[in-house]
């Protein structure tokens, strides 16, 4: 009967935190906006909030949708976004005689957003990554930089990350101690041992390496930029198609590189959302699971109910049966279990197929 109880507390939260899920991409912070103050403030005032609310939600947007669908959501006209907002606040606010200024916050309303884009047939899969140690390598003039204070591609994609993106970066300091540990030669050659070590200092599980080359053509007299990027993870690289045509860039000259900058990051937030996207369907029809949980620690189960239910959704599970000290769920989803534990990474939890049962699967931390 207690165990009963417990469950049924469980759920009562686990609901109430599934409604707070990923709620920070939802809040679009520090919006500028500009304009002609031609007397009226409190009109100028009101035009200025509404012209932030249409840019903040285009972020959201840009955020969470891929290129195709925020091309789908551009040519959407009838709508007005202060219907989606939950709340705003002016963080600052500047007025002279002739121009007003102000930076304005905004919350959006996760389940207008939601219904907003299914009502215009737009898939969301909203899924935060797991944290990403980048290695920005910059070769210059045949020297290589990295941990360096000269390397200004480490500092431009520094500038372009926007934290509250989907895909999560991590840009370890630059430093002597860094500089000891590992160098731009041991990434290019792709010391799999060095760089192990250094990832599971900082507690990651996987990198990404970002090499920009640049050089001067003294036949064509301009620069000339090279891009690689690889994932690292299991001691396997595998390359990250930046771009349609990603080696190489041509025609940059040396103050361009923040634009390229700006690509690499833009590419990078697609490429995980396509990850998303890639291999999401186990195919036509719903398919069913059974998840076997541990409902001993209420702390860690919760933990790991959540993580499930937000991917699942919580008309999509229930309890099938309570054996021992494991709660049974069956779970009717059409995404493949290689998608789930995709979605799972930020949490560090993954499904691995249990010994008994084909359709059987436990939760693991890794």
């Amino acid at each position: 009967m207690l165990k009963i109880l417990s469950l049924i507390i469980f759920f009562f939260f686990l609901n109430i935190a599934s409604c707070f899920a990923n709620e920070e991409i939802y809040n679009i912070k520090n919006n500028e906006v500009y304009l002609e103050n031609y007397g009226n403030v409190l009109e100028v005032r009101e035009n200025a909030k509404n012209i932030s609310f249409k840019n903040g939600f285009n972020i959201l947007a840009k955020n969470i949708l891929t290129p195709s669908d925020f091309i789908k959501f551009s040519q959407i006209s009838d709508f007005n976004p202060s219907e989606l907002v939950s709340d705003y606040k002016i963080e600052s606010e500047k007025i002279s005689e002739i121009k007003y200024y102000a930076e304005i916050s905004i919350n959006f309303n996760p389940e207008r957003v939601k219904k907003f884009f299914s009502d215009n047939d737009i898939n969301l899969n909203i899924f935060i990554s797991e944290s990403y140690l980048i290695f920005p390598v910059l070769k210059k003039f045949n020297t290589l930089y990295l941990w360096d204070k000269e390397n200004s591609w480490y500092d431009f994609l520094l500038e372009e990350y926007d934290q509250q993106s989907l895909l999560k970066l991590y840009f370890p300091k630059k430093n002597n101690m860094n500089r000891l540990k590992i160098s731009a030669e041991q990434i290019i050659n792709m010391n799999s041992d060095k760089m192990n070590n250094f990832i599971n200092f900082y507690n990651k599980k996987k990198a990404i390496i970002i090499f920009l080359e640049q050089k001067f053509n003294i036949n064509k007299n301009n620069f000339e930029i090279r891009l690689d990027a690889k994932l690292f993870s299991n001691n396997i690289f595998t390359k990250i198609k930046i771009g349609d045509n990603d080696l190489p860039i041509e025609n940059k000259n040396s103050s361009e590189i923040d634009l390229v900058a700006k690509f690499v990051i833009n590419e990078l937030q697609n490429w995980w959302k396509s990850r998303i996207d890639s291999e999401e369907l186990t195919g036509n029809s719903e398919s069913l699971i059974l998840i076997s949980i541990d409902s001993e620690d209420i702390k860690k189960s919760f933990f790991i109910e959540e993580a499930i239910l937000e991917i699942i959704g919580t008309n999509n599970a229930k309890i099938k049966e309570l054996r021992e000290k494991k709660t049974i769920y069956e779970i009717s989803t059409n995404y493949s279990i290689k998608n789930i534990n995709l979605r799972l990474e930020s949490k560090s939890l993954r499904l691995i197929k249990a010994e008994l049962g084909n359709n059987l699967y436990e939760v693991e931390s890794y």
